[in-house]
């Protein structure tokens, strides 16, 4: 992301990394925190998915304001094979069944 005359150009990032560049043990490390002593809930598949992307647009040097970047992974997701998004479901449903 770069800036012109006080306006933002966004750079259209490539998609994230398939197969999810995370393991089990990772999520699971990442998500089991424990608030007032109780377990979160399991991250979505979409929640992993952007978890991936934003960690793209970081890579890429191109992480624009949270405001754009949450309706940037919506469309991407929206557009992804539905193999990437049962990739990233398996990932959600792994981690449900850890808990």
């Amino acid at each position: 992301m770069t800036t012109r005359n006080n306006q933002f150009i966004i750079i259209v990032p490539s998609r994230p990394l398939f197969p999810p560049p995370f393991t089990i043990d990772e999520l699971k490390a990442a998500y089991d925190t424990y608030v007032n002593g109780r377990a979160p809930r399991s991250p979505t598949a979409f929640l992993i998915y952007r978890t991936a992307y934003r960690q793209q647009l970081i890579a890429d040097n191109n992480l624009p304001p949270l405001y754009v970047f949450s309706n940037m992974a919506s469309l991407s997701y929206s557009q992804e094979p539905r193999h990437v998004k049962n990739a990233y479901a398996n990932l959600s449903f792994s981690l449900r069944s850890m808990q």
